[in-house]
C-alpha cells in the first residue's frame, strides 16, 4: 500500500483556495499511484480565523468544498483530510448549543470509494493562543449526545483503506499523556496497525525536538507506526502572528524516525506500508537543527510572507547603532532584499559617534539604502512651544506646562518615530519596524507613540540574550553584524545618563531581568514572586532563575547589584508593577508580534488592563525579610 502525506500551505479563512491546493495534492497523488493522501488539520477553513467559525455560510461553504475534494477518491484512492462539519452533517441530527448556534466540529474527513466518513477531534486545546472549546463540539460531548455511546471502541473507530487499519486523530489527540482520554491507546488496543495525526500546529522554539521524542514514544510503545502531518503557513488572531512550520514526520514500529520534512517548505512524501510496516520511499535526510537556527529561519520566513500577505515591499528601520536595530535591519534585509530597506539615523548631542558609526557600516555591510536625519532641532522647537504654556479654564484659573528633561527624552523617541520614520516611510511607499525586544516589552521600556509605534515587532518574543545569540547566528560565516555592537553596553542614549563611551546605559540589567522577567512571564508553571525573594534570601536565585541553563547570569552578579534584601526588594516590585501596569497599556496600543515562545504577547499571553497584585506569603516574607 502507497501512502503519501502532503505538507502544505494553508491560507485562513479561504476555503476556495485551500480546496484547489488540496485538489492539486491530490491529482499529484492519483498520477503517481499513491492509495492513501494525508492532508493536515483544517485544510480546508484555516485554523486561526477568529469568529468567522461562528458565520454558518462559510461552514457551508467548508463543507461544499470539503465534500468537492472528497468525489477524488475511487477505488484505489483514499484521502484523509482535516476540514469542519455541522454536527448534522456528522451524526445525521441537527444540534444546537448551549447559546442556540449551530454546533459544529473538527473533523477529520475520510473518503474511500464512494463514502464518507468523519473522524472528530476529541481533545480540543483551551491554553495558550488556542480556544477551540469555544467554537468546536469534541467527540466525548457529541457522541454522547448523539446516541449515548460510551464505548471506547466505538467512539474511536478504526478505519480500514486497502485491507489496513487505521487509527485517525487529530493534532491534540495526539499529545494524550495528561488527559484520561488516551486515543492512541485506544485505537492500538482496538487493533489499529498505523496511526495518524492530522495536525496544524504553529512554531515554538524547542517544539519540533519535542514532538519528535513524543511521537517516537507512541511508536515504541505501542509497536505501531506512527505518520504526523502538519500544514504550513501564516495565521494570526489579530495582536500576535503565528507560522505554522510543517515538519511533518513518520516513525516505524520500532520509535525510529524514518521521514522528517524541512521547516517551512512543501513537500510530497512517500510511504510503503507492508506488512505492519512503515518503509519510507526515499532515504532519511533529517539533521536535527539548532534552536537559534530554527529561530532564524522563523523569523526570515515570518517576516517576508507577513510584509507578502499585507501587499507590502518596502521597509524603514530607525539605524540606532544598538543591538536591536541592527538585528532587525539584518533579519529584513534577508528577509525582502536590500534594495527594499532604507536605514536611518537619527542621532541627537546624547548620540555617540560610536552608535553612529556601527549605523553606517552596517548599512555598507547590507549593501542597502542609508541616511541621517538630526532630530535635535526638532526636538527643541517642541520644547520652545511647549515650555511655559498656561492652559485655562473656565474658572479663569491657569496652569504651567514646562517640559522636564525627562520628558525631552520622550520627546526625542516620538520624533523619531511619529515624524521622521512615519514621514520617511510615505515619502518612499514603505513602512517603518518597531524594533522592540521581549525585555522590553515586557517593562514598557519603549516611549508610547514613539518606539512603541511601528507596523510590526518582529523581535518583540526574544528576550535581550536571544537577540545577542541571533546576532552571532548570523555571523556565523562572516560579519554582517558589526561586532561592535555585541560588546557595547545598550543604551537608548537620550541623555548624559545614558553615555555609551561612559559605559552608561539601560536601567535594565540583561543577564539578571532577562531571566527574572522570563519567569515571571514565560514559564509555564510561572515564578511566583514569594519564590523569586526566598531563593534571593537562599542565596540561590541564580539557579533558579537559569532554570538548569548555563547562562551569563550568577550569585554573584546578583549579589554585587542588590547586597541586601531592600535594595533587591525595591527593583524587584518597580519591575514588576511596569509589567503588570503600564507595560499593559503600552502592548495593547503595539503593534503584532511574531510569536517564537509559548508566552507571546497579544493573544498567546492574555492580560487585563489592571492593578499588580501581591500576594499574602510574598507580603509576609518581605516584611520579615527587611525588618528581621
Amino acid at each position: 500500500m502507497k501512502i503519501r502525506y502532503s505538507q502544505l500551505t494553508i491560507i485562513p479563512g479561504n476555503p476556495a483556495k485551500n480546496y484547489e491546493t488540496c485538489l492539486s495534492a491530490a491529482k499529484r497523488a492519483k498520477k503517481d499511484g499513491v492509495n492513501l493522501l494525508l492532508l493536515p488539520e483544517m485544510s480546508i477553513p484555516g485554523y486561526m480565523i477568529g469568529d468567522r467559525w461562528e458565520e454558518n455560510d462559510f461552514i457551508e461553504d467548508c463543507e461544499f468544498f470539503s465534500s468537492e475534494l472528497a468525489k477524488e477518491a475511487d477505488e484505489n484512492f483514499s484521502l484523509i483530510f482535516g476540514t469542519v462539519a455541522f454536527f448534522e452533517s456528522v451524526y445525521g441530527s441537527p444540534h444546537n448549543g448551549y447559546d442556540g448556534r449551530k454546533a459544529k466540529m473538527n473533523v477529520a474527513l475520510i473518503a474511500t470509494n464512494g463514502k464518507t466518513e468523519y473522524r472528530v477531534k476529541t481533545l480540543l486545546p483551551n491554553y495558550r493562543e488556542f480556544e477551540e472549546p469555544r467554537h468546536f463540539f469534541d467527540n466525548l460531548t457529541a457522541t454522547a449526545r448523539a446516541s449515548n455511546i460510551t464505548e471506547d471502541a466505538k467512539m474511536f473507530p478504526l478505519q480500514e483503506i486497502c485491507g489496513a487499519k487505521f487509527g485517525v486523530t487529530i493534532c491534540e489527540d495526539g499529545w494524550d499523556d495528561d488527559y484520561y482520554y488516551k486515543p492512541f491507546d485506544i485505537l492500538s488496543k482496538a487493533g489499529a496497525e498505523i496511526l495518524i495525526n492530522i495536525s496544524y500546529s504553529p512554531f515554538t522554539a524547542g517544539k519540533n525536538r519535542s514532538r519528535n521524542r513524543h511521537f517516537a514514544n507512541h511508536a515504541k510503545n505501542l509497536n505501531k507506526p506512527v505518520i504526523y502531518v502538519n500544514g504550513l503557513g501564516l495565521q494570526n488572531n489579530g495582536k500576535t502572528v503565528f507560522w505554522f512550520d510543517g515538519s511533518s514526520a513518520a516513525w516505524n514500529s520500532k520509535g525510529e524516525l524514518i521521514a522528517h520534512s524541512k521547516m517551512y517548505e512543501e513537500e510530497d512524501v512517500d510511504f510503503q506500508f507492508v506488512d505492519g510496516e512503515l518503509f519510507s520511499v526515499s532515504p532519511l535526510k533529517y539533521k536535527e537543527t539548532a534552536e537559534i537556527e530554527d529561530i532564524h529561519k522563523t523569523l526570515i520566513y515570518g517576516i517576508r510572507n507577513y510584509m507578502k500577505q499585507s501587499g507590502l515591499k518596502k521597509v524603514v528601520i530607525g539605524a540606532s547603532g544598538g543591538v536591536d536595530s541592527t538585528l532587525a535591519a539584518a533579519l529584513y534585509a534577508e528577509a525582502i532584499g536590500k534594495e527594499n530597506l532604507l536605514l536611518v539615523n537619527m542621532p541627537t548631542k546624547f548620540n555617540s559617534q560610536t552608535t553612529i558609526g556601527i549605523a553606517q557600516k552596517l548599512a555598507a555591510n547590507l549593501g542597502c539604502w542609508y541616511t541621517s536625519v538630526p532630530v535635535s532641532e526638532s526636538a527643541a522647537l517642541t520644547k520652545r512651544q511647549i515650555d511655559g504654556l498656561k492652559p485655562t479654564n473656565s474658572k479663569g484659573e491657569n496652569i504651567e506646562i514646562n517640559l522636564s528633561s525627562f520628558n525631552m527624552e520622550n520627546v526625542q523617541a516620538r520624533d523619531r518615530g511619529s515624524r521622521i520614520l512615519a514621514a520617511i516611510a510615505s515619502a518612499w511607499g514603505a513602512v517603518f519596524t518597531n524594533n522592540g525586544n521581549k525585555t522590553e516589552t515586557t517593562v514598557g521600556y519603549a516611549t508610547l507613540y514613539g518606539d512603541v509605534a511601528g507596523f510590526l515587532a518582529a523581535l518583540g518574543d526574544l528576550w535581550k540574550h536571544t537577540v545577542y545569540d541571533l546576532c552571532r547566528y548570523i555571523n556565523r560565516e562572516k560579519e554582517i553584524v558589526p561586532n561592535e555592537v555585541l560588546t557595547l553596553k545598550p543604551s537608548a542614549e537620550l541623555s548624559d545618563n545614558q553615555a555609551v563611551d561612559k559605559g552608561l546605559g539601560d536601567p535594565l540589567i540583561y543577564p539578571y531581568h532577562d531571566r527574572l522577567l522570563e519567569a515571571l512571564q514565560q514559564w509555564w508553571n510561572r515564578a511566583p514572586l514569594a519564590d523569586i525573594l526566598q531563593h534571593y534570601l537562599d542565596g540561590d536565585l541564580a539557579a533558579y532563575l537559569n532554570h538548569g541553563e548555563k547562562t551569563e547570569l550568577t550569585e554573584e552578579l546578583i549579589k554585587t547589584n542588590f547586597p541586601d534584601a531592600k535594595s533587591f526588594i525595591s527593583d524587584l516590585e518597580r519591575w514588576y508593577k511596569l509589567f503588570k501596569g503600564m507595560g499593559v497599556a503600552k502592548r495593547i496600543q503595539a503593534p503584532p508580534i511574531i510569536a517564537v515562545t509559548r508566552r507571546a504577547y497579544g493573544f498567546d499571553y492574555r492580560e487585563a488592563a489592571i492593578q499588580p497584585y501581591f500576594s499574602r506569603k510574598y507580603l509576609e516574607l518581605k516584611e520579615k525579610a527587611i525588618f528581621s
